[in-house]
């Protein structure tokens, strides 16, 4: 497996400033740099320079996914192997790797219309990490969480992470109201992708930031209770990776479940299954039919 982690997700937003306080009043990111600077907009959860990084755009949603690659030799293997499969792979611009703040970087245009970029050697930040609500994210060796992404063509997704980029897939869940999810992983992490079936256009579901405890993740639902944020599923536990979380939408429209207690993967030993429920919880509030759906009509 080239591919170790997920690394970095772009923003896209109507209302950068807005999501930017949303993150860290609520989830618990902290900014790289003071307000009004442009560095406001870049978040962290860890020792990385940054994990978010939020723009302007017409619509909300995950501009960019960042893989993390272990070092220059795989980057160029995995790029080989893109070509071999026809994708067209460009070469990251001095400014784009600075921005990223990695020694190299290349990209495609990746399933579900979003910008996908490969790198390696991302430069640590020498200031420690303090989240201005006490939060400890669960990062490490399984990166900064997961990110779901909705497609028609969600199979296809599936077999391009698969077959070309080399993930496992995880778990298939069938939920009667919400669709069929395909969870996909890299690392120890459950899964750091997945995908859902989706009627309507292309566009992000959720994403995940696991924090240390249960108590971390009620702290942020009681955050997400006084900032008057819309919840979009009650507290539960999930059946395939055991994650302990709600969700609530962000201002781009799209969730964020904030949960902790999430299952680590041994690729030795994991088998693949076939989920139809939850544990418990996860109950829709005010929409749809399922926890799941809940952000099926945005992005």
């Amino acid at each position: 497996m080239s591919i170790r982690s997920l690394g970095y997700l772009g923003i896209g937003t109507p209302d950068p400033d807005g999501w930017v306080a949303y993150a860290n009043d609520v989830i618990g990111t902290m900014p790289v740099g003071p307000p009004g600077s442009p560095q406001e907009r870049k978040l962290r959860l860890d020792e990385h320079p940054y994990r978010f990084s939020v723009e302007s755009a017409e619509s909300g949603g995950v501009t960019r996914i960042g893989w993390e690659i272990g070092d220059p030799g795989g980057l160029e293997q995995m790029a080989l192997r893109l070509r071999t499969h026809a994708v067209e792979v460009h070469e990251g611009t001095p400014e784009e790797c600075a921005d990223r703040q990695v020694d190299h970087m290349v990209w495609f245009d990746g399933p579900c219309a979003v910008r996908t970029e490969l790198f390696t050697g991302r430069h640590l930040s020498p200031a420690p990490f303090v989240s201005p609500l006490g939060v400890t994210f669960v990062t490490g060796d399984q990166g900064m969480g997961h990110v779901v992404l909705k497609s028609p063509r969600a199979l296809e997704a599936v077999d391009f992470y698969r077959d070309v980029m080399g993930f496992r897939l995880s778990d298939v869940t069938h939920l009667p109201l919400g669709g069929t999810f395909y969870f996909m992983g890299c690392n120890p992490r459950h899964h750091s992708i997945a995908f859902v079936e989706s009627r309507k256009r292309e566009g992000t579901h959720h994403i995940l930031c696991e924090v240390s405890d249960m108590d971390a993740v009620g702290r942020a639902h009681d955050r997400a209770r006084a900032h008057k944020v819309p919840l979009m599923a009650t507290l539960g536990r999930h059946s395939n990776d055991l994650m302990f979380s709600f969700y609530m939408r962000s201002p781009a429209g799209f969730g964020i479940e904030v949960g902790s207690e999430g299952r680590r993967v041994d690729d030795e030993t994991w088998v693949s299954r076939v989920y139809h429920s939850d544990i418990w919880g996860h109950h829709p509030v005010n929409e749809g039919d399922d926890a799941y759906a809940g952000t099926e009509g945005t992005a």
